[in-house]
């Protein structure tokens, strides 16, 4: 019986809920009873269907909406708009005088876009006026969409009598999600080579002969296989000769992408433009053929391949990556390396860290056997200091190619290259 009376009671959601409307109709009714004539009667009379409509508010079974969501598309690039629309179907006519609909939005996504003074976010809330429609549609804009993985869990629904005696609201589970992966820039031109002085370590650690291609043939040595003679060039000279195959290189590389909280701080529009850095490094390495890799100090780590499809598996993880490492990043960049994971491999490191503990950490890298490094140097100001300048001299004297990142431009970094080594 008590629970009976508590879910009764819970109909009625105001603080003057039920007393209210038996307060009214008490009150009105005494009027017309005591003071008599045509007013009261009509006042009465006026008052009763409200009353009546908010009794029978209170069981409208408003659980039995049928709510549905529907984006535009659920995988989109960083900054660009995406259209969700909300749709409220109803199986009676009966009026409602008010609804107030809202999509419950990721924290981190309305974070995002009121930082930056974007105000699409408050229209994922909104005041319907349906009275009788049985079908309430809805559409709002979330542009431009921030770096994530943003999951949709529930829409609330509320609404009321028109004097507020009673209040019916509910949260619907309706799950969906939406990929937003970092933005990239085209990269009109990056040559490694160029990047290394004298001494360096050769960048590119794999090489291969492409046997369908003869660029010239040379006298037969011992040892050569009998399927590369040349036959026609032998039989043309009277001696053996052997073909001459094409010789290429394959620069493979693995990014090693700074995601530690320390490194950062306040700064998470750096955070971004790192990883936009590293998801425009690999478009370009797979746009040239080459074969990349993703090495995380937290997360799912891709091994090296080729092709769009690994772009996509490493834009995939790009897309959840937080600066939410604890440790500081030189550390844990040492025990990758002395563990072994990136043995062998050359490491594109995209990092905001350049002080006299990270020029040591590149040194001992670098000192390794089968270890190469290439350092992004993210520059917090527009202009390196003369104290970060001698940081990167000092590192490229270890043999490590350093390449500053100033401004949101990539290519006009890249193609400085080494002339900040001189500002």
């Amino acid at each position: 019986m008590k629970a009976l009376l508590k879910k009764f009671w819970e109909r009625f959601k105001t603080p003057i809920g039920f007393s209210g409307i038996i307060f009214l109709l008490v009150v009105t009714f005494s009027f017309a009873m005591f003071q008599g004539g045509f007013v009261s009667w009509f006042l009465f009379y006026s008052v009763l269907p409200i009353v009546l409509y908010s009794l029978a508010m209170a069981f409208y079974p408003i659980h039995r909406l049928k709510i549905e969501r529907f984006i535009s598309k659920d995988k989109l690039m960083a900054g660009e708009e995406v259209e969700i629309t909300i749709l409220v179907t109803r199986r009676s006519h009966f009026p409602l005088f008010y609804v107030v609909l809202e999509d419950v939005l990721p924290e981190a996504l309305l974070r995002e876009t009121r930082y930056d003074g974007n105000t699409h976010q408050i229209q994922s809330r909104i005041l319907m006026f349906p009275l009788f429609r049985k079908k309430l549609e809805y559409t709002y804009t979330i542009n431009p969409a921030p770096r994530g993985l943003f999951k949709f869990d529930q829409i609330r629904v509320k609404t009321g009598d028109i004097f507020g005696f009673v209040l019916k609201s509910t949260s619907v589970s309706v799950h969906d999600q939406i990929f937003v992966y970092p933005q990239y820039q085209e990269i009109e031109r990056w040559e490694t080579g160029k990047m290394l002085q004298t001494g360096m370590k050769k960048v590119g650690k794999r090489s291969f002969t492409d046997y369908t291609s003869t660029v010239s043939v040379r006298d037969y040595v011992a040892g050569d296989r009998m399927n590369w003679l040349h036959w026609k060039a032998s039989a043309r000279s009277n001696k053996l000769l052997t073909k001459v195959f094409e010789q290429q290189r394959n620069d493979d590389f693995v990014i090693v992408l700074d995601h530690c909280e320390k490194s950062y701080e306040t700064n998470d529009w750096l955070f971004e433009r790192g990883v936009s850095l590293a998801a425009s490094l690999v478009h370009f390495s797979i746009l040239k053929g080459g074969s990349i890799g993703y090495h995380p100090f937290k997360g799912k780590e891709i091994p090296m391949n080729i092709g769009i499809e690994q772009e996509w598996r490493i834009f995939h993880e790009l897309a959840k990556v937080k600066a939410d490492v604890s440790d500081f990043f030189e550390e844990r960049l040492k025990q990758e390396y002395m563990v072994g994971h990136m043995e062998g491999k050359t490491a594109l490191i995209v990092s905001p860290n350049l002080t006299e503990y990270t020029m040591k950490t590149l040194e001992l890298l670098a000192s390794r056997q089968q270890t190469n490094v290439i350092f992004f140097y993210l520059a917090l100001d527009t202009k390196l200091k003369s104290q970060e300048l001698n940081y990167i001299n000092r590192i490229r004297q270890f043999g490590v190619p350093v390449t500053p990142i100033i401004g949101s431009d990539f290519n006009e970094s890249l193609k400085a290259g080494g002339m900040y080594a001189s500002i």
